[in-house]
């Protein structure tokens, strides 16, 4: 809660008050029979996103994440939500009180907005030149641009070192027989950088391994769903 309502407000001290009147008048102070303690996760995301919701609540502050600069107050709170949060929609729908369509049309000029917002750089692990040309297309019409391709290991490590992409798409299995994962690794140590694996062989990130992605897409892929998952990585970077 702290991390939403810090992101909403822009200001860690202003999110952590709000978060704290929350707490205070609806968990700490003595409440009516008829008004019973909040029991669940979303409960209390929806008392918060009350105080968040009223601009006359709210201290005037810049928000820390400039990407949500030119996305509206409920536009923000919903993709925050739903992208970094992980919450579903009827959970989302709930805490912002809106119905379905009404959110799916939110989110979508949230994700319109956001794209200019976090347009970047895009390092592409990928040995298979038509499963490249196909994430080129889609980061495109994201807005991005694909820096560069790296078919092996060794590649994708000067490649990322040359070009410090803001974001990689990395395959497991790579043309030189080594692995994406390892080449993450090595870059980690020079460039943190959100990544997202795209893998036939999602069986090989279940082994409890250090540095294992948050991100992953399994082959073959949805243009749809390797969007989404683009502006979630993002997003949590740009929030974190």
């Amino acid at each position: 809660m702290r991390r939403y309502a810090r992101a909403m407000t822009g200001d860690q001290m202003a999110g952590d008050l709000c978060v704290e009147a929350m707490l205070q008048e609806h968990v700490l102070k003595p409440q009516p029979t008829e008004a019973p303690l909040p029991k669940t996760r979303i409960d209390l995301f929806s008392l918060l996103d009350s105080i968040l919701a009223d601009p006359a609540k709210l201290p005037v502050t810049n928000l820390s994440v400039p990407a949500f600069q030119n996305l509206s107050s409920r536009s923000r709170r919903a993709l925050f939500l739903t992208a970094v949060e992980q919450l579903d929609s009827s959970a989302v729908e709930s805490i912002l009180k809106i119905g379905p369509e009404e959110l799916a049309n939110v989110l979508k000029e949230a994700e319109r907005d956001l794209a200019s917002s976090l347009a970047t750089e895009v390092l592409i692990i990928e040995d298979e030149a038509m499963i490249a040309f196909q994430l080129k297309e889609i980061i495109e019409s994201l807005g991005h641009n694909m820096v560069a391709r790296a078919t092996t290991r060794e590649e994708a490590v000067n490649q990322a070192r040359a070009t410090r992409p803001g974001l990689m798409l990395v395959d497991i299995q790579l043309a030189d027989n080594s692995s994406g994962l390892d080449a993450m690794d090595e870059i980690f140590k020079f460039h943190k950088v959100p990544s997202i694996v795209i893998t036939a062989y999602p069986e090989r990130l279940l082994s409890g391994r250090e540095n294992e992605p948050a991100f992953l897409i399994p082959k073959p892929f949805r243009a749809d769903h390797v969007k989404t998952v683009i502006s979630q990585a993002l997003l949590t970077q740009a929030a974190s």
